[in-house]
């Protein structure tokens, strides 16, 4: 308030009156406080012995002594003194409230009264927005639904304090189920009503964010979460299908809709934290394993956040942003990542005889940039060359051999020998069963592609420097 006084005061006392008499009188109240002390001169307890000059006294019943100097003193003697000259009745009422209103009850009326206003306009309070992220078990939604009356939509506009409907929320573009939804099963005027709601929504996440309305970037950005997560829980319900997302979103509150896409995620993180607690760590305290690859390492960061966050890098658009999840499919692709992450640790105990859920293990990659595809690849590196399977560093010197017992020589760029891999496979195939084999089939071909694509473009002619090799492990000296 001092801000905007000091900003007020610069065009007058007249205009700095016309804001702060507009204001609650509990809110000037609870300002006057803090500079002033009002005396009652009918009062016998009203000091009389102060210096004159921390007094004024516009009429007989008032002497108001200032307690605090600072930039903004001299424009709330102006605004007292034009109240006074403009509405004694405003005055008066003023004054009592500064001598005998109590600090705690003037805060919490004030308060009150701004968030009723807020409410009136679609703006919850703080704490209460917060619910709008509260969990509701998915598995339960059905039974949940049918706990709360069935949405009427009709006559949202009757009240001149809701949203015009020129003004209701346009959602963002795309081809998603609940646009397409939103289109295709909703007359002009429904589909204003829905935007409506959908607008209630996204202010509970603004105000639940903390997020500035004067941020149009970061307003822009909750917008785009509400549409996400309302997305993301039409097709958790429609199975995809476009009529019966029609039908749920003709039966759901916006809100719980987007209380089930956020649950769906809080789900996900929960499977994340298992994950991390079978790799030996403490999910409170791990937000980035050093050792896993990549995408793996910055997908599973993503989901073990508070609110859960999808690494794009995983959908082949090209991005490497996080983002909220949009749809069932990244949620099927993080769980797939999941399913990976546990499986790396049976593929690496039969090929590297290591536990990399142990202390021991962890104490051995430490402060290194060693990756469990390395471990893996040049496991498969020393079944090439040696024919036996361990993850020992190779020696420099024996690049040029590894080169040539695996990739091909026929062509530029070079590809890995069909031997070679086939024999990957079968190794594969005795050491693990079928179900292992098959949650870690996609990270031993990300591992093969990385040794493919750092081979293949090495002359054969000349030996690999081994400074820029990345894919193996290599003995120092």
């Amino acid at each position: 308030m001092r801000e905007w006084i000091e900003a007020l005061s610069e065009a007058g006392r007249k205009r700095l009156a016309d804001g702060l008499m507009e204001l609650d009188v509990e809110m000037v109240s609870l300002l006057m406080r803090e500079y002033i002390t009002v005396h009652r001169v009918d009062d016998p307890s009203a000091a009389d012995d102060a210096p004159s000059n921390r007094y004024v006294q516009f009429d007989e019943h008032y002497l108001i002594e200032f307690i605090r100097y600072d930039a903004i003193t001299q424009p709330i003697n102006d605004f007292l003194e034009e109240a006074f000259e403009r509405d004694y009745t405003y005055f008066t009422a003023l004054m009592e409230e500064c001598y005998w209103g109590v600090q705690a009850e003037l805060e919490e009326e004030a308060y009150q009264l701004r968030r009723a206003r807020l409410q009136d306009r679609g703006f919850p309070e703080y704490f209460e927005a917060q619910n709008v992220f509260a969990y509701i078990e998915p598995a339960r939604f059905e039974e949940i639904r049918r706990g709360y009356e069935k949405p009427s939509r009709a006559g949202l506009f009757d009240d001149g304090e809701t949203i015009a409907p020129d003004m209701a929320l346009a959602t963002p573009g795309g081809n998603s189920l609940f646009n397409a939804a939103l289109t295709a099963g909703f007359a002009s005027e429904s589909q204003r009503q829905l935007r409506t709601e959908m607008a209630l929504v996204a202010n509970e996440v603004l105000v639940a964010r903390r997020i500035d309305f004067g941020n149009p970037e970061a307003v822009r950005t909750a917008i785009g979460t509400t549409h996400d997560y309302l997305n993301l829980g039409l097709e958790y319900l429609a199975a995809g299908d476009l009529s019966n997302a029609i039908e749920h979103l003709k039966d759901t509150h916006l809100k719980l809709l987007f209380r089930l896409g956020v649950s769906l995620t809080i789900d996900l993180r929960k499977r994340a934290e298992m994950t991390v607690e079978r790799l030996g760590l403490d999910p409170k305290r791990t937000r980035e394993i050093a050792y896993l690859d990549s995408p793996y390492r910055e997908a599973l960061a993503g989901m073990l956040q508070r609110q859960p966050r999808f690494y794009a890098g995983l959908d082949g658009s090209g991005s490497l942003v996080m983002r909220d999840f949009a749809a069932m499919r990244d949620l099927h692709l993080c769980y797939a990542i999941l399913d990976e992450i546990e499986a790396m640790g049976e593929l690496l105990r039969v090929f590297a005889g290591l536990d990399i859920s142990s202390q021991a293990f962890r104490a051995m990659v430490a402060g290194t940039e060693v990756r469990l595809s390395q471990i893996l690849l040049t496991a498969f590196a020393r079944m090439a060359i040696d024919g036996r399977i361990r993850p020992q560093p190779l020696e420099a010197s024996r690049l040029a051999e590894l080169r040539r017992a695996v990739m091909t020589e026929e062509r530029h760029p070079a590809e890995i020998r069909p031997e070679f891999r086939s024999a990957v496979e079968a190794a594969l195939a005795e050491r693990l069963d079928e179900r292992t084999r098959a949650r870690s089939a996609n990270f031993v071909n990300s591992c093969l592609n990385v040794l493919e694509d750092e081979f293949g473009q090495l002359d054969p002619a000349e030996t690999p420097d081994p400074r820029f090799i990345r894919s193996v492990m290599l003995a120092r000296g």
